[in-house]
């Protein structure tokens, strides 16, 4: 092999490595971002059933 192959082969396999790399941090941030997302539809129903409950104490 020559030198050239293998700085070229060197190359594309950190290339390789780096798209692995981002894709995996895009699946996390991707993960992390559905988590905030229940949680914050959970606040978002509690804050609609005690405005529900204010309105029946009222009565």
């Amino acid at each position: 092999m020559t030198v050239e192959l293998l700085d070229t082969l060197w190359k594309i396999a950190a290339v390789i490595f780096a798209a692995g790399a981002v894709w995996g941090e895009l699946k996390a941030i991707r993960k992390d971002i559905a988590r905030l997302e229940e949680k914050q539809d959970r606040y978002n129903h509690l804050q609609e059933r005690v405005v529900k409950l204010e309105a029946k104490l009222d009565n």
